[in-house]
């Protein structure tokens, strides 16, 4: 019986009001009152469970709320109340447990509101029992805030009664000879996204070039640089209304990667126009850093707490209060820059120039971008090995600094143009990366959190009293932060020297080294 359809499509012949007076007419049936209902589909922005193959939606029916966590099989969770913003918002309990690893840290919004005109019938038996019951349902759709509505096909579901499966089987047979009536496969929310003309997943910050290694380096290096404008603007109104703190991240970091291509993919836009680009959005990661500051040690909070002794963590009550109110003051300011003439003409001059490049000036524009490409990596890859051999256990923490930053310059320059090259070889140095990567990260993350913890007790205390345990718990918190940071150094050997491997320097010699210098060729 799971095999059987559940739902049929109620559309041109087939139209509510026929279809309720065929049935009417062959079965004996008790009509309900019309309810309206309205249902209101949320994800995060970046689709976080569409993409995990699961629904998340409100129901309203007059004065009740319902909360319905569903996969593509059958309705999984139901619970009463209002629409939560964050899963910590959400009542202990599975609903709770099973988003926590999908949303993380980003916001539910609304993302399509269907309103349904329902009407329910049951089907009874000679002894007025019920026995089936259906819900005929017609639907309209619209974007949140958004009046325009579109009207939808409508649907008849079928609800069996357990033990009864005769007439569940008498109805499927009427719907399917005598009415000709089509089962329904896909689900309400894409065919509501797709009347309003939205696709889903329409958002994705990461990304997804296909490239010839014979295109022109300027063509392939404004497709890189427009895609990341394109991110900056997304996530523009989320970062300005504080939606979530990913808003701000994936603005920040398409602003960085924008700031890496200029420098690093050379010599394919004149000179001059690169400075003041990479000018101007040097400024807008100036001026979005403090705000991104506070969110990081906010979303880090509990971690933070959970590190001290049960008996030490109240004390840090005061430091989240002084974060919470200071991630409010820094995004003011960070806003009214965001909305000044200068970050819009900003933006506006760089799409113009991206649009319509000025001809000449530009030595490797012409060139094929798989040479380019090559050429770079393998200098930046080689600048890594450099610096990596060369740090020992009596070197400056800045040593391993500006490793990473060589790293994310490589990494960059690889994800930029791995379409190039082939898949599983390209997807190995960049899994390769990531590994060196996440050493360095937080080796300097954790020595960034604990100088900016010692710099946060100060300001405390220049603002005001604070209780001296907060400030004592602040210093567990530092010495943690140093102790852990210690253990990273102890690791990064291990990590570069995995990465320095004979077998990761022929992989790397393979794909990009220049033709004469080691490698035997390259299939692209």
């Amino acid at each position: 019986m799971s095999n059987e359809p559940q739902q049929f499509q109620l559309s041109g012949a087939h139209a509510a009001a026929g279809v309720l007076a065929a049935l009417s007419s062959a079965f004996d049936l008790k009509i309900e009152q019309e309810q309206t209902v309205t249902i209101t589909f949320y994800d995060s922005f970046d689709w976080r469970l569409y993409q995990a193959h699961a629904l998340l939606w409100r129901e309203s029916r007059g004065r009740e709320r319902w909360l319905v966590w569903a996969d593509l099989e059958q309705e999984r969770l139901r619970i009463s109340g209002e629409m939560p913003r964050f899963v910590w918002d959400f009542p202990d309990g599975r609903m709770r447990d099973d988003l926590a690893p999908l949303l993380e840290m980003r916001a539910l919004l609304p993302q399509m509101v269907v309103k349904s005109r329902v009407r329910m019938l049951r089907m009874l038996d000679d002894e007025e029992k019920t026995v089936l019951q259906l819900a005929i349902e017609e639907y309209e759709g619209r974007e949140p805030g958004k009046g325009e509505s579109v009207a939808l096909d409508g649907r008849i579901r079928l609800l069996p009664v357990r033990g009864y499966r005769k007439p569940r089987q008498q109805m499927l047979q009427f719907l399917t000879e005598e009415l000709e009536m089509e089962p329904v496969s896909g689900r309400l929310l894409d065919e509501a996204l797709t009347a309003v003309g939205r696709r889903p997943v329409d958002y994705t910050s990461k990304l997804k070039f296909h490239f010839h290694p014979d295109m022109p380096a300027q063509e392939a290096a404004r497709a890189i640089h427009l895609h990341l404008l394109d991110a900056v603007e997304t996530n523009l109104a989320g970062t300005r209304a504080d939606l979530d703190t990913e808003f701000l991240h994936d603005l920040r970091v398409a602003v960085r990667r924008t700031r890496s291509a200029l420098t690093q993919i050379k010599g394919v836009f004149p000179a001059p126009e690169v400075e003041i680009f990479k000018e101007g959005f040097a400024w807008v990661g100036q001026v979005t850093g403090p705000t991104r500051d506070m969110d990081v040690y906010l979303l880090g909070f509990e971690e933070y707490r959970d590190s001290l002794r049960p008996q030490f963590r109240q004390d840090l009550e005061p430091l989240q209060q002084f974060l919470i109110r200071h991630q409010k003051s820094e995004h003011r300011e960070m806003v009214k820059k965001l909305n000044s003439p200068h970050f819009r003409k900003l933006l506006k001059k760089w799409r113009g120039f991206l649009e319509s490049p000025p001809e000449g000036g530009a030595p490797s524009a012409d060139r094929p971008i798989g040479e380019v490409a090559s050429r770079r990596i393998h200098k930046i890859y080689k600048r890594v090995m450099q610096e990596g051999e060369a740090i020992t256990a009596a070197s400056h923490p800045d040593a391993l600094h500006e490793l990473r930053k060589s790293c994310k310059k490589l990494r960059y320059l690889i994800e930029y143009f791995r379409s190039i090259y082939p898949n599983k070889k390209i997807s190995a140095t960049i899994k390769a990366i990531k590994i060196l990567l996440d050493n360095l990260g937080t080796h300097q993350d954790l020595e960034v959190q604990a100088h900016k913890l010692r710099e946060l007790a100060r300001q405390m205390a220049d603002e005001g009293q604070v209780p001296p345990d907060t400030l004592l718990a602040m210093g567990m918190l530092v010495d943690g932060l140093l102790e852990r940071q210690l253990q990273t150094r102890v690791e990064f050997h291990d990590r570069f020297e995995t990465f320095a491997s004979r077998e990761n320097r022929a992989l790397f010699t393979r794909l990009f080294a220049p033709a004469g210098k080691g490698r035997r060729g390259k299939r692209v």
